[in-house]
């Protein structure tokens, strides 16, 4: 006579758990764990608990969509926080699909005609997981990012340096006098990165000493209050910046970098001044710097 299989690990008269159909308890609970993690709910849905499913992927949109519809992202702390509460929350629902595969509990109950619902909600599931996209996110809340190649703006924005813009800044209002825009100029294909210091009907004339005039008044670029720089030499000529007297015409603004020298040398009066059409963003924050003291600061 053959003894009866005995299950030590469990007490007698206990059923073990029955895995998904096809798959070990292991294989099923990495499956369902794997198909959450990119697809929040897909692997609640594997493991016929369709109601969860769909709850999660609704959960899953909001937080998408609120990422992409406020101005969570322009601030660096915000950011951060934004991206951590969404990896956190795709860990926790891997985590709870692939617990509830290993475990084998009891599905839900059966929804009515399950040859259509089921299906409904994993395309609800998976148009939540990839909308909205990453573009579509980026161009929703104005988050824009990029890497500075010019030294014209150092010591505020150096060579290194990645900053994130706001690109619906001027779609709006027109910039400020000491705001830092970017913009595309005709004459290169890069973004370009100065600071506004003359509004229409200024004059701006070349001051001594490297200077530049706005109305009278000697142009100084803030001090920077937070972070600092290191390894980069900021020119500091005698001669006058080379450009003509301008008075700022309508609808034009006139933009230098705040590394004068660097900003203005050999260009032609033309490239100083932008209009409303070329303006492409307003820098925000640096979210990554080589000098590490400047990552979170703020833009001035």
């Amino acid at each position: 006579m053959t003894d009866p299989a005995t299950n030590f690990d469990s007490p007698p008269g206990t059923a073990l758990p029955e895995p998904p159909p096809g798959l070990t308890p292991r294989w099923g609970r990495i499956a369902a764990g794997l198909l959450s993690l990119f697809l929040p709910g897909m692997g609640q849905l594997f493991n016929r608990q369709p109601r969860k499913a769909l709850v999660i992927a609704i959960i899953t949109h909001i937080f998408g969509a609120l990422v992409a519809h406020t101005r969570l992202l322009l601030s660096f702390w915000t950011m951060v926080a934004s991206f951590l509460v969404v990896l956190a929350w795709q860990l926790l629902v891997a985590a709870e699909a692939a617990r509830t595969a290993a475990r084998g509990k009891k599905p839900e109950a059966p929804l009515p005609a399950p040859w259509l619902s089921y299906p409904v909600i994993g395309a609800i599931i998976l148009v939540s997981a990839l909308a909205p996209s990453p573009a579509h996110t980026m161009h929703e809340s104005g988050f824009r990012t990029h890497k500075i190649r010019s030294k014209s703006m150092c010591p505020t924005i150096c060579v290194g340096d990645r900053i994130v813009a706001d690109s619906w800044a001027y779609h709006a209002k027109a910039p400020e006098r000491g705001d830092i825009v970017m913009f595309k100029h005709p004459s290169s294909e890069a973004l370009i990165v100065k600071r506004v210091i003359g509004l229409p009907g200024d004059f701006v004339v070349p001051g001594p000493k490297g200077s530049v005039l706005v109305n009278g008044q000697a142009f100084h670029p803030p001090e920077i209050t937070c972070g600092h720089f290191i390894g980069v030499k900021v020119s500091s000529g005698d001669s006058s910046p080379m450009f003509t007297p301008t008075k700022v015409p309508e609808g034009t603004f006139f933009v230098v970098g705040d590394n004068l020298n660097e900003s203005l040398e050999g260009q032609s009066p033309e490239f100083s001044l932008v209009t409303l059409e070329m303006l492409r963003g307003r820098p925000l924050y640096f979210y990554w710097s080589p000098v590490r003291s400047r990552i979170a600061c703020e833009i001035h």
